[in-house]
C-alpha cells in the first residue's frame, strides 16, 4: 500500500528580513520536516524584506506547484506568507482553492490534514472578519 509520502516533493519558501529566523534555520527546518515525512527536498525560494504573497519569489513558487513540480510548499512560520493577518488570511484561501498544499513547520500543521488545519484557516478569516468592526477576535 502506498503511503501519502511516496513520491512528495517539496518546495521551501523562506523569506530573510526583520523577524525571520535565519535561512541557514529555514532551511534546516524544511530539511527536517521532509526526512521525517519522507519527501523529497527541493529547492528554498528566498524573498527578501516583508513576508507574503506579494513578491516575485512567492510567485515562483506557486508557478513550481501549477507546474506540478512541486506538491507541497513547506513554510517556516505563518508570516512568511503574510505580512499581516489579512494577508495570511487571504493567501490561506487562495492556496486552498488552488489546491496547493502547505505546510508550516512551527506548528506542524499541513493542509493535507484537515482536522488541524481548518481551525486555523477558520481563526485567521475570523479574525479579518472581525478586523475593522471594534470587535475582539
Amino acid at each position: 500500500m502506498a503511503s501519502m509520502s511516496d513520491g512528495v516533493r517539496a518546495v521551501c519558501f523562506a523569506r530573510r528580513g526583520v523577524g525571520a529566523a535565519s535561512l541557514t534555520d529555514q532551511r534546516q527546518a524544511f530539511e527536517n520536516e521532509c526526512a521525517a515525512r519522507g519527501w523529497t527536498a527541493g529547492p528554498v525560494v528566498c524573498q527578501l524584506g516583508r513576508g507574503g504573497g506579494d513578491g516575485r519569489a512567492w510567485a515562483a513558487v506557486r508557478r513550481l506547484v501549477r507546474a506540478r513540480r512541486a506538491d507541497v510548499v513547506v513554510v517556516d512560520t505563518l508570516e512568511t506568507i503574510g505580512a499581516t493577518e489579512r494577508d495570511i488570511a487571504r493567501e490561506l484561501v487562495l492556496l486552498r482553492h488552488a489546491g496547493v498544499r502547505l505546510l508550516i513547520t512551527e506548528f506542524g500543521r499541513d493542509t493535507a490534514d484537515v482536522a488541524s488545519f481548518g481551525p486555523l484557516v477558520a481563526e485567521f478569516g475570523t479574525s479579518v472578519a472581525l478586523a475593522g468592526t471594534g470587535v475582539a477576535a
